[in-house]
C-alpha cells in the first residue's frame, strides 16, 4: 500500500457527531429546564455548523462559538432569559465529551490500518478536552498515535500552518505516503490542498465538490475505503 501514515478527521469521518450533538444538546436543554424541541435542536445544528464554518474562513474565535450559538439559539426561539450561555456551554461540553459514537466502519478500517503497521492520528478543530475524551469513549484511542487540535496547534484546518504543525511532529516525512480522509471540503480536502497531500473525501450525502479540489478518492462509506485501499 502507498500510505503509511494516515490523517483522520474526527467529527462526521470516524465519529458520528450528529448523534452525540443531539444526545448532548437535548440533555442541556432539559438541565436549564428548557423543553428540547425537534425545531429548536435543528436549528442549533444549523447554527453551530454556520459558526464553525466562519471559524475554519479564520472569521470567529473558538470562545465566541461557544457562547454565540447558544445566544442566537435563545433570542430566535424566546427562551433561556437570563440563563447563563457560559454556563450552558460548560454543561454542553460535559454531555458531548461522552458521546464517543462511532460512524459505521470506521472501527473495522482502522484496526485493519494499525494491524497493517500504519500510523494513525486525529485532526480536528474541536475542543481538546471533549474531542480526547470522546475518542476514548469510542474505544478508538489506542488505535491513534496522537490527536492534533487546532486550540493546542494554535492554529486550524484548512490552514497551512495547522498542517505544517502536524508534519514536524508525526514520523513520515515523505508526503506521498500521507493520506487525508475527512468530510469537509472546507476543512479537511481544502486543507490537504494547501498542505500539498493526497486526501480522500468521505462523502456519504453526495454532496457536489463545487469547489473543484483535487482529491484522490471520493467515498460514500468507510467500508468502500477500506477496499479502496485493500484492508
Amino acid at each position: 500500500m502507498q500510505y503509511s501514515t494516515f490523517l483522520f478527521d474526527a467529527d462526521d469521518t470516524l465519529l458520528d457527531f450528529q448523534k452525540a450533538e443531539r444526545t448532548a444538546l437535548r440533555q442541556v436543554l432539559l438541565a436549564f429546564e428548557i423543553t428540547p424541541t425537534d425545531a429548536l435542536m435543528d436549528r442549533y445544528s444549523v447554527i453551530n455548523a454556520s459558526l464553525w464554518h466562519a471559524f475554519e474562513r479564520g472569521e470567529v474565535t473558538k470562545e465566541e462559538i461557544k457562547n454565540e450559538r447558544y445566544r442566537r439559539l435563545f433570542a430566535e426561539f424566546g427562551v433561556g432569559q437570563g440563563i447563563d450561555t457560559r454556563k450552558v456551554n460548560d454543561r454542553y461540553l460535559e454531555f458531548l465529551s461522552q458521546g464517543g459514537f462511532l460512524v459505521d466502519g470506521a472501527n473495522a478500517l482502522c484496526t485493519a490500518l494499525k494491524e497493517r503497521g500504519c500510523q494513525l492520528y486525529i485532526i480536528t478543530n474541536g475542543v481538546p478536552h471533549t474531542q480526547r475524551m470522546r475518542l476514548a469513549h469510542s474505544g478508538l484511542a489506542p488505535l491513534f498515535s496522537d490527536i492534533f487540535v487546532s486550540e493546542a496547534v494554535g492554529a486550524q484546518k484548512p490552514f497551512k500552518a495547522f498542517f505544517d504543525y502536524v508534519l514536524s511532529h508525526i514520523g513520515e516525512r515523505d508526503k506521498r505516503r500521507i493520506l487525508v480522509v475527512g468530510d469537509s471540503l472546507g476543512s479537511d480536502i481544502q486543507g490537504a490542498a494547501n498542505a500539498g497531500l493526497d486526501c480522500v473525501w468521505y462523502n456519504p450525502k453526495g454532496q457536489r465538490n463545487d469547489r473543484g479540489l483535487p482529491v484522490k478518492r471520493e467515498v460514500q462509506t468507510l467500508a468502500a475505503l477500506a477496499a479502496w485501499l485493500g484492508v
